[in-house]
């Protein structure tokens, strides 16, 4: 797949991004009469980066939000840079927000060339299913489509790669919480999942 087609996939989605925020925030500011009025009370950010678990948050209304990530695994005798990894998030309403993930990676390896360029892009959502009650944790669900033409060339996969994670908090105190994730993911390249699981 040619870069043109990737780069002008990620201009239509940071147009409709801007679009669709600013007819939001302009629909909200519309009919405000003071300044006090048109201040606006948000939640603390709430990040799924850098860690391995998903927290159980959901962007506000109308907000857009990108996170970045650098990562570095030894492959032994060689290194998997990502350089970065880009969370793009819009929250489309309180309890829903579409999601976009873009990856760029380079991999060395001893005695052979260097491979670098673009993941497949990965689609998604993430979902409130229910609040904290008791024991009871935060819940939501998250899923991406892992888009296999929206890529470099030799990372291009075979088939559309699906993947899919509950994404548990429960709140210990006003700043202590734990979360824990449960899910699936494929590869693109066969029907076998693999399982994981996170706790922090």
């Amino acid at each position: 797949m040619q870069s043109t087609t990737i780069y002008s996939f990620l201009i239509c989605f940071l147009t409709f991004a801007s679009s669709f925020i600013f007819n939001v925030n302009a629909q909200a500011i519309k009919g405000m009469d003071t300044v006090k009025d048109s201040m606006m009370m948000i939640d603390p950010i709430s990040a799924d980066r850098p860690d391995q678990s998903d927290g159980a948050t959901t962007l506000e209304k109308g907000y857009f939000q990108m996170e970045n990530g650098v990562s570095i695994e030894d492959i032994k005798p060689g290194f998997i840079y990502t350089y970065p990894s880009t969370l793009w998030k819009i929250g489309v309403s309180k309890t829903f927000e579409l999601r976009v993930l873009t990856e760029y990676i380079n991999i060395t390896h001893e005695g052979l060339p260097d491979h670098d360029g673009l993941l497949p892009i990965q689609v998604g959502f993430k979902s409130k299913l229910f609040d904290q009650k008791g024991l009871i944790p935060d819940a939501t669900v998250i899923g991406f489509l892992s888009l296999p033409g929206l890529a470099s060339k030799q990372f291009e996969t075979t088939y559309f790669a699906p993947s899919m994670r509950l994404a548990f908090q429960n709140d210990i105190t006003d700043k202590l919480y734990v979360t824990y994730n449960l899910g699936a993911e494929w590869n693109g390249e066969d029907a076998r999942p693999n399982f994981l699981y996170t706790f922090e």
